[in-house]
């Protein structure tokens, strides 16, 4: 986010200070056929289509590594129906391997001449009329655990101009300051006709008191409550699902020790000593797999490589709320709590008195796994942001195309199927105890009489066109929210960001908006390519 100059001069003291870290500022723009923002394994997909077509292509990363979640924590692919996935998917993800998924990216972007720029991130867009001009950079390294900076270390450091752009970002910045139309949370059921739609009903409730003072609610909530107020099912918010890390635990000799934030306070975690005093079973939690049917799923707290769907989860339902449209100290400022959060709690489990034994023992046999993010003392370096901003086009993608209820779709460039999978979206005081919010979907398939798997529309991945026709939007798509909980697995945003960069490489040749090119070129392209664009079944 670009500082208004008023408030840097603050932060820096003199305008001197302000000239000084903006030295870059008039240095030559670099200039190439294709930019793509974020390397994600979308973005590394979208510049090898670029680069095997032998147009100049560059990749601006705003950390210090590849792939985004592919390469950042994630153990087993969300495949959804595998037969449905072909192209550069089936090449780029590996089960349960992050190291060698972040080395065969690095590998593949030094043999097809991809530039990398790391640790730049998004300051302004400039545009003239529909077109992007060029983007200004922040230099901005993340720090030792890979947060983000909250602020820039340089000010507008570089400038690249491209002829297109495709924003791969899990956060969609560039879309977002191109001024295209999005949005954000839940829609409303009746926004779309969507039956899943909008707030869900509290998932589990916890007989837990939720304010400082037990039974005065004039006290105040305990820390990690919301001031959450339940809208009613069915209703919309802005509230988006729980973020967490995908790290690797370990309890060998060798674990890399979790450590100790250093403002960790017990006080934090008090709703979790008055559950232990009172033997509340913390880790009950639901899931819903089939319509209309809840079953047990209890949460495995901190030990887990994954949320959870209960009050016993390693991240804080609803602690994420102001990330997808947050400024870089907002985003860092969650980016950290999700990590101190769990040092904090292995510290609270450690040594506390009320913490059952086989809680204090876990805790005190438990660490990270070295060899796989060593740069940041065994942390993953990438955030799970599940979902962030949604792009508004002309086409969205809904529940019913998730249900095969959206009629024939001519302009298909690949396939989905995962299902509709969410988490828990708050914690929040309910009628004097402590409930979780939403989140019971798990790998649901809406339309039972439906295999799930459905056409992915060239038309939600391209902006409205008089809003902006150099720009190609594969990550942060055209979607409800109900559809973006099954299109957001990694497999589907690597079909989306390799037939985007096809896309892109199209219009250059074609001289066209990417809004314009011939679609049935397009899919022919990607076809010749393994990319599934229709299903029989099989």
């Amino acid at each position: 986010m670009k500082l208004p100059r008023r408030h840097f001069i603050a932060l820096s003291g003199t305008a001197l200070l302000g000239a000084a870290l903006r030295a870059q500022s008039d240095n030559v723009t670099e200039n190439f056929d294709v930019c793509v923002y974020s390397a994600t394994a979308s973005g590394i997909a979208a510049a090898i289509s670029v680069a095997e077509q032998g147009f100049s292509v560059v990749i601006v990363e705003p950390s210090r590594w590849l792939g985004g979640m592919s390469g950042g924590g994630l153990h087993r692919i969300d495949w959804g129906t595998k037969a449905s996935v072909g192209g550069l998917a089936l090449k780029l993800l590996i089960d349960d391997d992050n190291v060698a998924m972040r080395k065969l990216y690095k590998k593949l972007c030094s043999e097809k001449n991809i530039k990398v720029i790391y640790e730049h991130r998004l300051n302004k867009v400039v545009k003239e009329n529909t077109r992007i001009q060029s983007i200004t950079l922040d230099l901005a390294p993340p720090d030792s655990l890979g947060a983000p900076a909250a602020q820039a270390k340089q000010v507008e450091a570089r400038r690249i101009a491209a002829r297109v752009f495709i924003d791969c970002s899990y956060e969609g910045d560039l879309m977002a300051q191109a001024g295209v139309s999005h949005t954000y949370g839940r829609e409303s059921q009746d926004t779309y006709d969507e039956s899943y739609a909008g707030e869900r009903p509290a998932l589990v409730t916890y007989d837990i008191d939720p304010y400082n003072t037990p039974g005065k609610p004039s006290s105040g909530l305990l820390p990690l409550l919301q001031d959450y107020q339940p809208k009613g099912t069915g209703k919309a918010d802005k509230l988006t699902m729980a973020y967490c890390f995908r790290w690797k635990i370990s309890r060998q000799p060798d674990r890399i020790p979790f450590g100790t934030p250093e403002n960790y306070d017990p006080r934090q975690y008090e709703i979790f000593r008055r559950a232990f005093k009172n033997n509340i079973k913390i880790n009950a939690g639901l899931k819903m797999r089939h319509p209309g049917k809840l079953e047990d799923y209890p949460g495995g707290g901190i030990f887990n490589e994954n949320s959870s769907r209960s009050l016993w989860a390693q991240s804080v339902a609803g602690s994420n709320q102001e990330y997808p449209t947050g400024d870089w100290a907002t985003r860092s400022k969650i980016w950290k709590f999700h990590q101190d959060f769990v040092r904090g709690m292995v510290q609270f489990l450690r040594t506390d008195e009320v913490v059952p034994e086989i809680y204090k023992k876990l805790a005190n046999e438990t660490g990270l796994t070295p060899g796989i993010f060593d740069e940041t003392a065994g942390w993953p370096h990438q955030f799970y942001v599940r979902e962030a901003r949604r792009m508004q086009s002309t086409y969205v993608i809904t529940q019913k195309d998730l249900e095969g209820r959206a009629g024939s779709i001519s302009d298909s460039i690949g396939l989905g199927s995962y299902g509709i999978d969410d988490w828990p979206y708050a914690t929040y005081a309910d009628q004097g105890k402590i409930s979780i919010g939403g989140g019971e979907f798990s790998i649901l398939k809406p339309n039972p009489s439906f295999d799930g798997v459905h056409a992915l529309p060239y038309r939600a991945i391209v902006p409205k066109v008089e809003e902006c026709t150099n720009l190609l939007v594969p990550v942060c798509c055209s979607a409800s929210h109900i559809a973006m909980t099954s299109i957001r697995m990694e497999p589907v945003w690597i079909i989306l960001g390799q037939s985007a960069g096809h896309a892109a490489v199209q219009s250059l040749r074609e001289k066209v908006p990417v809004q314009k090119i011939t679609l049935t070129d397009l899919q022919k392209t990607l076809v010749a390519q393994e990319q599934k664009i229709s299903w029989s079944g099989k």
